[in-house]
């Protein structure tokens, strides 16, 4: 099975230098024998010349907004439509689950309860029940998180996952080739703590306060990477059917 992570930010430079880049992240994290990664510095105009051959797409999160106009994060939200329109599979994290969601026809603004940065509590909605990767999924589920924008109105026929105290719309799905949330399984606590003492001079220090204190937890790491490992997974099946097509 091929991926391609769509790179939309960078690493701290401390957390570059012990655990790697973002796209080292998400590969230690969602590798699994038999997958293959590229990786497309789309932050930088990199962007796959051919979707045609990768069962799902993993886009990152990074400082942009998902309704910035930059050429490049146009040229995103055209290349999720398209992947979308092709059946082929889509992880968004961060700023990619705002994309999906925006590209898709959501929408996203700033949050009004301001920044969120540290470990999070997360909780399951009814609905995601139906929703067979979450069967057994610790409750809360706690996830780290860096962000000031959320989505503010899901995609038509995309089912609400989960919810937290500050982000409406953490976790959704659409059909079985979208999945998106608001945190980051990709990172540690000690990286988004770099981020917080970078981001301390611009943020209200209850923000800061809270962040450290619950930095001293620890998230749900081996949970998120099943569940996300999973759903790549499950990407197969579409290829397979879009190769015969073809």
């Amino acid at each position: 099975m091929r991926f391609s992570i769509l790179k939309a930010g960078t690493a701290t430079r401390a957390g570059r230098e012990r655990i790697g880049d973002t796209d080292r992240m998400f590969i230690d994290l969602l590798s699994f024998p038999g997958s293959q990664w590229d990786v497309h510095d789309v932050e930088h105009g990199v962007f796959p010349d051919d979707l045609g051959g990768y069962d799902g797409l993993v886009i990152t999160g990074g400082p942009a907004a998902a309704y910035d106009t930059d050429g490049w994060v146009l040229r995103l939200l055209e290349t999720v439509r398209e992947a979308h329109g092709r059946g082929i599979g889509l992880l968004g994290i961060c700023l990619g689950h705002q994309v999906v969601a925006k590209a898709l026809g959501g929408e996203v603004g700033l949050n009004p309860q301001g920044w969120e940065i540290g470990l999070g509590e997360v909780r399951l909605t009814p609905e995601a029940r139906s929703y067979p990767g979450l069967r057994g999924a610790p409750q809360p589920l706690r996830m780290l998180e860096t962000h000031r924008d959320v989505i503010t109105r899901l995609p038509p026929g995309a089912l609400h996952l989960a919810y937290s105290d500050k982000t409406r719309y953490e976790m959704f799905s659409l059909g079985t080739t979208v999945l998106c949330m608001q945190g980051h399984p990709e990172m540690d606590c000690e990286e988004v703590g770099e981020i917080l003492r970078k981001r301390e001079p611009h943020l209200p220090p209850e923000v800061v306060a809270a962040g450290r204190t619950t930095l001293e937890g620890s998230p749900h790491r081996e949970f998120l990477q099943r569940l996300l490992q999973d759903f790549l997974r499950g990407q197969a099946q579409p290829a397979v059917e879009r190769a015969s097509a073809g």
